[in-house]
Formats: structure tokens, sequence, C-alpha cells
């Protein structure tokens, strides 16, 4: 029989096999961030009206997001856990009934969307001489929304069998056809029309529709063990049902942390200008550390996910340790790093004296517990592929909600800590939500298989083809 080239994550030793996962995924948001920053910066070139029609969107934009990265979220563990159980035909079946159910949904929100664009920009507060521009550029978003959501299905899905490495070339190739497209629609060179913040839009939607359309080839082809077929596409309501379950946890704390990041945000530009850009620099920081912590967890979700499906819940809870051991101790290295040269690393930025003061102090403090943070990413990663998505957004509203704002608010004005109280307020909520999901993983019975039905963990089904 041949080997299964994604055997080793449920055989394999354990680090290894994390950082073969997370590798991918790690270059992936790299290349994200990268699309996003090019994006922003020929949009900029337009001048400040431009940017901000852009900005006024972003949130709107993200609860789609949202929305479709949860409901992937389910279709990753699920595929996971089928797939460590050997349930090759239940996987095709879930990665049709992801295809419907989500498919139909991004056609219905793409055109709510397109219709009532202008209506939701203004009831966003926007200025009349970016309505224009705000509501076309969202316009064009929303017809693309069914290309995005192919494209995280397809993502989602890969990963749940354990190939990170094709979502990640996928990813390259939309971001650099991106880079290409964005000045040639936005300033009309050449044979293409002029067509400002409304170009930026199209190239988005173009580069990531041929990426869809791509994948989409690859799962109908079968080719990546993963096969796309039309009599699973008939609605499977004990299938749809799990989907929503498993999914709308995660879509709520993905819209939650969104909507405590804004009221944060507001609540840090109380203490001037300076603060803000302090405060903006060092969050640019850590998203560096966040990208490993992230890369980590997505793969500890397919590592417990598929070994939960295969009956090895011992294996899984080493998986879970190994994480958060690599994930601490990583970040804890980084850590000191940034508390060794803070100042030199927010000068990268911003060499404004009160920027430097405040943003090393914000890096400093940060630094304590950037080890902290990673261990709340990757264990809520350890929750999601146990299905256990209800836990991770408890821990996370926890984290940004119920701690991270109160703290910096009790910290800064209450005991008359200014910027300083801030810091300390985020950072506490690193290190107390960190301990809420250990807590969390020791008190309760996470491995618990929850999301194979009964009768369907057959070891005699296993495809080692």
């Amino acid at each position: 029989m041949k080997q299964n080239k994604h055997e080793y994550i449920v055989k394999g030793p354990i680090l290894s096999s994390l950082l073969k996962l997370a590798l991918p995924l790690m270059i992936g948001q790299l290349i994200q961030t990268f699309y996003n920053l090019v994006d922003t910066l020929w949009v900029g070139k337009l001048g400040a009206e431009a940017v901000a029609a852009v900005s006024i969107s972003f949130p709107i934009v993200f609860l789609m997001i949202s929305l479709a990265a949860g409901l992937t979220i389910a279709g990753t563990a699920l595929i996971a856990q089928n797939k460590g159980a050997g349930n090759n035909e239940k996987v095709d079946r879930i990665l049709g009934q992801l295809f419907s159910f989500i498919g139909v949904l991004s056609i219905i929100l793409a055109f709510i969307g397109f219709i009532f664009s202008e209506q939701f920009i203004t009831w966003m507060g926007a200025d009349s001489q970016i309505i224009e521009d705000a509501s076309g550029y969202l316009r064009i978003i929303f017809a693309g929304i069914p290309f995005m959501f192919i494209f995280f299905i397809f993502s989602a899905s890969l990963r749940g069998i354990g190939d990170t490495f094709t979502p990640m070339i996928m990813t390259l190739f939309s971001a650099l056809l991106n880079v290409i497209l964005d000045p040639l629609l936005i300033f009309g060179i050449g044979i293409f029309p002029k067509m400002g913040v409304q170009g930026a839009a199209l190239a988005t939607i173009i580069s990531r529709a041929l990426a869809a359309i791509y994948g989409l080839s690859l799962l109908i082809s079968g080719k990546k063990n993963l096969h796309l077929k039309i009599k699973y596409l008939k609605p499977d309501f004990s299938i749809i049902k799990k989907i929503v379950q498993i999914g709308i946890p995660s879509s709520v704390q993905q819209s939650m942390l969104a909507i405590a990041q804004i009221l944060m945000t507001s609540f840090v530009t109380a203490f001037g200008t300076t603060t803000l850009a302090a405060y903006g620099i060092g969050n640019r920081i850590v998203s560096v550390a966040s990208m490993i912590a992230m890369g980590i967890s997505t793969a500890t979700t397919t590592m417990v996910g598929q070994n939960i499906g295969a009956g090895e819940r011992k294996r899984a809870k080493e998986i879970a340790k190994a994480s958060m051991g690599l994930t601490f101790v990583l970040l804890t290295f980084l850590g000191a790093i940034i508390f060794i040269i803070p100042k030199q690393i927010v000068g990268i930025f911003n060499k404004e004296a009160e920027v430097l003061m405040y943003g090393a102090s914000y890096m400093r403090i940060t630094a304590l517990f950037i080890g902290a943070m990673g261990v709340r990413m990757v264990n809520n990663g350890t929750l999601r592929g146990a299905g256990k998505t209800m836990a991770t957004m408890i821990i996370s509203i926890m984290a940004f909600c119920v701690l991270r704002i109160p703290l910096a608010y009790i910290f800064a004005n209450l005991m008359k800590l200014n910027q300083t109280g801030i810091w300390w307020g985020i950072a506490a909520s690193d290190g107390i939500s960190a301990i809420i999901s250990i807590a969390w993983l020791k008190m309760s019975n996470w491995s618990e298989n929850v999301i194979i039905d009964k009768g369907e963990n057959n070891k005699n089904d296993i495809d080692i083809a």
C-alpha cells in the first residue's frame, strides 16, 4: 500500500510535524500582510479621501470575512477529524456541503451588499465627498464575495487534510497578481481604464477570483485528495447543522474582536496623537509574533482534529502541550529581543521623541507577556481542532472585551498611570487570558470526539493510497 503523504500528522514526530504544517501558514500570513500594504500604498497615492473611502468600507468587508472565516474553520475541524478517522467519503460529503451552503450564503450576501452599498456607507456616517468612491469600492467587493468565499473554503479544506503548502502558493499567486493589477486599474496605465479607488477593488476581486477558480478546478479533479462531486452538493442538513454549530461561534468571535479593537483604538485616541502612533506601531510589531502563533495555532487545529478522529486522544493532548511549549519559547525569545532594543525597533517606523518614548514603553511591557499571548492563541487552535469553538469564542471575548478594555481603563485612569497604564492593561489581559485557556484545557474533556457521528469512525475504511 502506498504511504499517505500526510500520515505524519497522526504518526510522525510531533514538533517537526507542527513546524512542517505551520511554516507555510506563517509565510501565507506574511504574504497577506504584504498584499494589504501594497493595496494601501497605491490607494494612498490618490489622496486622503481615497484612503478614507477604503477605510470606512473595511468594517463591513471585515464582517463578511469574519462570517466566511468562522464557517470555514468549522470545515477545517470537520474535515480534519473525519480524515483522521479514515472517513474519506464523508470528507468529500463535507466538502460538498461547504460549497453548497456557504456558496448560496455568499450569493445572497453579494446580492444584498451590491444593492445596498451606498446605504451601508451612509449609515456609517461617511462624509458626502467620499460616499461615491466608498460605495463604488464596496459594490465591487460585494460582487466578488462568492469568489472570496470559494477561496476560503478551498484553503480551509486543504488545511483540514494537512496540506498547508498549496494554499500558501495560491495566496502568493493572488498577492502578486494584485500587486500588478493595482496600479494598472487605479491609474489607467496602457489599455486599462482609470478607475481610482474602484480599480483597487477590481484588482482585489480579479486576483481572488482567478485563485478561487484554479482552487475549484483542483477540488473537482480530486488531485489534492479532496474530490468535489455534484452528488454531494445536495443539501445534507445534518452536516449543515454541524457547520453552523461549530462555525457561528468562530464568526461571532472574529466580529467581536473587530469591535473590541475599534473600542480600544478609540480609548487610546483620547491620550493624543503620539500615543495613538505608538500604539499603532506597537501593534504592527506584535503582529509579527501573532503570525508565528497563528501559524502554529492553525497547524495545531489540523493535527489535533486528525488525531482525535483517528482515536489518538493521548497523542492529541501531547500535541496540545507541544504546541503550547513551542509557541511560548519562540515568542518569549522574540520578546527578549524586543525588550532589549525597543527604541531601535520603534525607530524603524517613527523617530519622534514622544513616539519613541511611548512606543518603547509599550514594547517593553508587552514583551514580558508576549509568550502568554501565543499560549492563548495556540490553545484556541487546540480547542478548534476538537470542535470546541464555543470555548474559543468565550476565551477570546474574555481576553479582549471583558479584560483588556476595562483593565486598560483602570490602570490608565483610576490608577493614573496614563499611557503606561494602557500598556499594562493590554499585557495583563494577555497573561490572565492565557491562564484561563490553560485552565480550560485542564478542566474540560476537550479531546472527547464530538464531531464524528457514532459509527462513522470505521478504521477499515482508511484509504492509504
